[in-house]
């Protein structure tokens, strides 16, 4: 049901509160109807809300999906911020941050690049801007390594980008059921023997 409005609550308080409740059923719909059976109707529905009200947050079901992804990375990479906070090793903390890739992908049902590829250019493009957060994170893990001497010297946003491809190719096993820590032993030595990681420095972690 759609929030509601309480003596201790401000009008902008419950709009946004209103504006979660919708991102809120439609990343539930996204799981249960996926992309191309998503309705407007359905997550007004769902909300308690009449479609028109819908229209006064988001235009269109692409706009939703762009406020549902930022609000996915955003908390993801709190996730990863708090997980990596009291790590030092740029091994170790490469390797935990793709097991959290991995893990994040294996939830991500109904969702993900999949969708973007239906995409217009533009609108995939603000929907891969929401990941610059993440790139960003990889790319000074990478640096920390290469300036410890325990990753090979290379571009590390190039090197950046080959890593999130070669996690990438793991998504659809995934979410088709692949358990993460297969996922994880697959990918994570080929990563770090292409980094030129001490094996002696990852190995047990995988």
């Amino acid at each position: 049901m759609s929030p509601k409005l309480t003596g201790g609550a401000t009008l902008a308080e419950h709009k946004a509160a209103t504006r979660e409740a919708m991102i809120d059923a439609f990343a539930v719909l996204l799981r249960e109807v996926g992309w191309q059976d998503l309705k407007l109707q359905e997550v007004a529905r769902s909300v308690g809300v009449a479609r028109t009200a819908v229209y006064n947050y988001f235009p269109d079901r692409t706009a939703l999906l762009l406020a549902w992804s930022e609000r996915e990375m955003a908390r993801f990479m709190e996730l990863a911020e708090r997980e990596l906070s009291d790590r030092s090793d740029p091994v170790d903390r490469l390797q935990i941050l793709a097991k959290l890739v991995l893990t994040e992908f294996s939830l991500q049902r109904g969702a993900g690049a999949s969708v973007a590829a239906t995409l217009p250019p533009g609108d995939r493009a603000a929907f891969f801007e929401h990941v610059a957060p993440l790139a960003a994170l990889v790319e000074d893990l990478l640096v920390h390594g290469m300036d410890e001497g325990v990753f090979a010297r290379a571009d590390p946003a190039v090197t950046g980008q080959f890593i999130m491809a070669c996690l990438e190719t793991r998504r659809t096993a995934l979410l088709a059921g692949e358990k993460v820590h297969t996922a994880v032993e697959q990918a994570v030595p080929f990563v770090m023997r292409a980094l030129g990681a001490p094996e002696d420095r990852w190995a047990a972690g995988t």
